[in-house]
């Protein structure tokens, strides 16, 4: 007679449950629900649009962004989970940090799996080289660009009792560059499942919006307060700034769990 074991009969058990009690997974294929159950409420459909470069603009130094993208990646791990992988097979994210901030602890405290996490810090001036390149390869369930902390894009201090700001005109030129590197990594994950998370400098000026399919602009308030606001979303679903307290992990996260790993994989 043909048996199961109590372990091999319990996870297609626990997967139909979970898509029963968890129907954001099934409903919103085309969207990412985020760790931060907060976050969800205030976009239109309930989490980060796939298939397209969402920007998350931030002033530059508050960090919020960068936990929403770690928010990001430790969702798309979690979904992987209940959709069945016997681990995080297929939910690997790339972080390209030029500046080299980011910071393993927080990381794995974000319960990001950091052993399917894959940073890569290539120099300033191959960034948009490098995301384009990552971007085509579709290896990735969310690949984050940290444009903001690109070191001397937005000036650097001089020598003593001097300063240098940035020429005339240089903050715009390198967000009008973003402009056509953004097209083209909307190109290359169009149609796929992926998510493109651009930090940028709220603060900073540009010529021209980038041509991304959200773009939510933080600010905070309070600590652990947030004001988020949809500036731009492709089907025209722009909202008035939402207050936010984090602080609560979403239903998808409570039930996936984390395993989070000793160190980042770094390339």
């Amino acid at each position: 007679m043909f048996s199961m074991s109590p372990v091999a009969l319990a996870a297609p058990l626990a997967r139909d449950l979970l898509r029963h009690t968890l129907p954001e997974f099934e409903a919103r294929a085309k969207t990412l629900p985020l760790g931060l159950q907060e976050i969800n409420d205030a976009l239109p459909e309930g989490g980060l649009p796939r298939g397209g470069v969402v920007e998350l603009a931030a002033p530059r130094g508050l960090g919020r962004s960068t936990s929403i993208a770690l928010s990001a990646c430790a969702a798309a791990q979690a979904e992987a989970r209940l959709r069945g992988t016997s681990a995080t097979s297929g939910a690997w994210c790339a972080w390209i940090d030029p500046s080299g901030s980011l910071f393993a602890p927080a990381v794995a405290r974000a319960g990001v799996d950091l052993s399917r996490l894959l940073v890569v810090r290539p120099p300033p001036e191959m960034l948009a080289k490098v995301a384009i390149r990552m971007a085509l390869s579709r290896a990735f369930s969310v690949l984050v660009v940290d444009v903001a902390g690109v070191p001397g894009a937005f000036g650097q201090a001089g020598g003593k009792g001097e300063h240098r700001g940035p020429p005339v005109g240089r903050r715009e030129e390198d967000l009008a560059r973003w402009v056509n590197v953004v097209r083209k990594l909307a190109l290359a994950i169009e149609g796929s499942d992926a998510a493109i998370l651009l930090l940028t400098d709220r603060q900073a000026a540009r010529p021209m919006p980038l041509p991304v399919a959200m773009r939510l602009e933080l600010e905070q308030v309070a600590e652990g307060r947030l004001m988020v606001r949809v500036a731009k979303d492709r089907r025209g679903r722009v909202t008035s700034p939402t207050p936010v307290v984090l602080g609560r992990r979403s239903r998808a996260e409570r039930a996936a769990g984390s395993e989070p790993r000793p160190a980042l994989s770094r390339a």
